[in-house]
């Protein structure tokens, strides 16, 4: 029977689970409140529609009519989408880390009490029966409704421990932290560069772009042009089997130390940081001819990137899809491989048959498949170099992906989430400004016009929507990211109604997620998080909400000279201290932030009524990172007035302190030689 909870919902994870024999509930009030009418503990599921493991779990174990009628006798189901929730998907990884003092990962499977929603047992995947070392998840259930019943007062216990470490967070301080914290950081991530494969540790190998760009900061502060573990991290995305060779895109991470075989779920989160992320590491390069090495080498594997995004994950509405599934008809990374004989086939007439076995041996084809009889494309022979990767050729790429189209596709998440969005936002605006890529600009500014309501209606801006069906309520991340696209937006082109809409998402958050210590809490009342809400200053695959509204916050506070906004950060900076000195490198993005709010970037802010003038000057100031607002009015930043005659005047800050305004390009251009 299909469960009609699951299938109105406004997550695909969640309506995929709707055929199950499992008597599944959403996160609501009639779910908790039938666990505590009826003493039932609560399994709570969480995952995502692009999960591998969360399929897996779900053929083996939830779609077992067995298994069910144990969950639906002794339990309340409750099944999560962790990009709807975060706030639920971090309380129970933290709690996670608390009880197995290790990691977490999705599928996570915790068992809660349900009188005050306190976890006395989590784990993630478990197989249906005994095997890998782990119980079977059918003895389990046994085992925990046991446990539960013969010995509550100890999973009480438990779980009231789990929410006192919860709510205990590490101190903050009465001073900014000092720079000194950065290059601990900066150090200890230095250290764990992998000089044989590149990236970051060992297996798996996850692309840690909010580290990359860090690291691209903290080289550009000394003048350095990122060569070594950061040029060798960012040659092993682009040229392993983490990227999409045919078509664009990263996937989620590598299962090897190697980066050859990937998780075969493409997510949004990711790819909307790569065009950014790439971008600054290709103006890092202090020589034009490496300059133009790199960017020759990004220029068309960022385009093939964002085209596929545009094809494959646009929604109807303009904005982009969550995630592409890690599966094709129940079967991992199956859209994805290739035999040699099909490769031949393909190409075959379209190309000389000795460029046919130069691809086959640059992508090991004529070796022993390395997926499940099969070969995903990840070269031999790796460069160590961003400059120094080889886009495939469009002789050969075309055709090979025009047949992989006429494949099964894995299925699409078409949840629109504000802050991925966002993120996509952003990156396309950084990307198109470093790279002197225009559409690339417009279609960012047009994401950020699509993702962001009239001021009016701001309040009531929901974490993502399935069609015309809303979500969740906004949580913190979701509006720091919005800020901090709206915020490059208005550096590209601003406007008092853009300032005004900036101005409203600030008042929003320290009205609805402000916390004593002078951080923001991950959510808010209306979300009905259990626990508490966090307040979290570490980054994951994403950056922490914290860290980027600190960074706008200061950002825009220099640039506009909004002292209130340098204010919230500084509160932000100084919450975070204890955090940040417990694990330095945990906190990259917020690290970065600090090193630009101890040593801000130069604004330059140009009023001329034709800027036209201007243009090869405002290109190649942004083109080198630096803000630069240029008005034809008076309508914004009117402390800097729009001359009456004369080409105009551009006014050049750093920090609090400027200098007298400049009325020549080519004058402006030699302040920055």
């Amino acid at each position: 029977m299909t469960n009609p909870r699951m299938l109105n919902a406004t997550s695909p994870y969640l309506q995929a689970h709707a055929e199950n024999p499992v008597d599944w509930y959403e996160w609501d009030d009639e779910a908790l409140a039938l666990a505590r009418r009826e003493d039932r503990p609560i399994l709570l599921s969480i995952g995502y529609a692009a999960c591998h493991w969360c399929h897996v779990m779900a053929r083996e174990s939830f779609s077992d009519p067995d298994i069910a009628a144990v969950m639906n006798r002794h339990f309340v189901s409750i099944k999560v989408d962790r990009e709807e929730r975060p706030d639920l998907d971090k309380t129970f990884q933290t709690a996670h880390a608390l009880l197995n003092q290790r990691g977490g990962g999705w599928p996570l499977t915790a068992f809660l009490n349900p009188d005050d929603l306190t976890p006395f047992f989590i784990g993630t995947y478990f197989p249906a029966r005994a095997r890998y070392g782990m119980p079977g998840f059918a003895d389990l259930l046994e085992r925990v409704q046991t446990v539960y019943r013969e010995q509550g007062d100890q999973t009480r216990e438990q779980g009231e421990a789990v929410r006192r470490a919860l709510a205990t967070a590490p101190p903050g301080s009465d001073v900014v932290p000092p720079i000194a914290s950065v290059d601990a950081a900066r150090a200890r991530l230095e250290s764990a560069f992998d000089e044989i494969h590149g990236g970051l540790g060992g297996a798996p190998k996850f692309p840690q772009l909010p580290i990359l760009d860090f690291l691209i900061d903290e080289a550009g502060s000394r003048a350095a042009d990122g060569r070594g573990g950061l040029d060798h991290a960012l040659a092993a995305i682009l040229d392993g089997g983490l990227f999409d060779h045919l078509d664009g895109g990263i996937f989620r991470y590598c299962v090897d130390a190697d980066w050859t075989i990937p998780h075969f779920e493409k997510m949004l989160v990711d790819n909307a940081q790569l065009p950014g992320t790439l971008a600054r590491f290709c103006r890092l390069a202090s020589d034009p001819d490496e300059y133009e090495a790199r960017r020759r080498v990004s220029t068309p594997l960022l385009e093939r990137t964002v085209r596929h995004f545009f094809e494959h994950m646009r929604l109807p509405d303009g904005t982009f899809a969550a995630s592409l599934d890690a599966d094709t008809e129940g079967e991992e990374g199956a859209t994805y491989l290739w035999t040699p004989e099909q490769v031949r086939t393909t190409l075959a007439g379209t190309v000389d048959p000795s460029a046919i076995e130069a691809f086959n041996r640059r992508f090991r084809m004529d070796d022993k498949p390395n997926f499940e009889g099969r070969w995903h494309l990840a070269p031999a022979h790796r460069a160590r170099r961003v400059a120094a990767v080889e886009p495939l050729d469009d002789s050969l790429r075309v055709p090979l992906l025009a047949s992989r189209d006429e494949r099964p596709q894995p299925r699409r998440d078409d949840k629109s989430l504000v802050g991925l969005n966002a993120l996509l936002a952003t990156g396309l605006i950084r990307a198109g400004s470093l790279l002197d890529r225009d559409e690339w600009i417009e279609e960012g500014v047009a994401l950020v016009e699509r993702i962001t309501p009239p001021r009016g209606e701001l309040a009531a801006v929901p974490t993502g929507h399935l069609g015309e069906r809303p979500a969740a309520p906004a949580f913190l991340d979701d509006f720091a990211y919005l800020l901090e696209a709206q915020a490059e937006a208005f550096f590209q082109r601003p406007d008092a109604e853009r300032l005004a809409i900036i101005e409203s998402i600030v008042a929003l958050v320290v009205e609805r997620f402000a916390d004593a210590s002078g951080g923001f809490r991950l959510s808010h009342a209306a979300h009905g998080s259990p626990v508490g809400s966090l307040v979290v200053f570490t980054d994951d695959a994403q950056p922490g909400g914290n860290a980027v509204l600190a960074d706008a916050l200061a950002g825009l506070g220099y640039a506009l000279g909004r002292t209130d906004w340098l204010d919230l950060a500084e509160g932000i900076f100084k919450a975070a201290a204890g955090s940040i000195e417990r694990v330095p490198q945990a906190h990259t993005r917020l690290l970065a932030a600090l090193r630009r709010f101890h040593q801000p970037t130069a604004v330059v802010v140009i009023k001329a009524r034709d800027l036209a003038v201007w243009t090869p000057a405002i290109r190649h100031l942004r083109a080198r990172g630096l803000i630069v607002i240029a008005s034809g009015t008076d309508e914004v930043l009117a402390d800097k007035p729009l001359p009456d005659t004369g080409p105009g005047l551009a006014y050049v800050c750093r920090g609090t302190s400027c200098l007298p305004p400049e009325g020549e390009p080519d004058r402006l251009l030699a302040l920055f030689a």
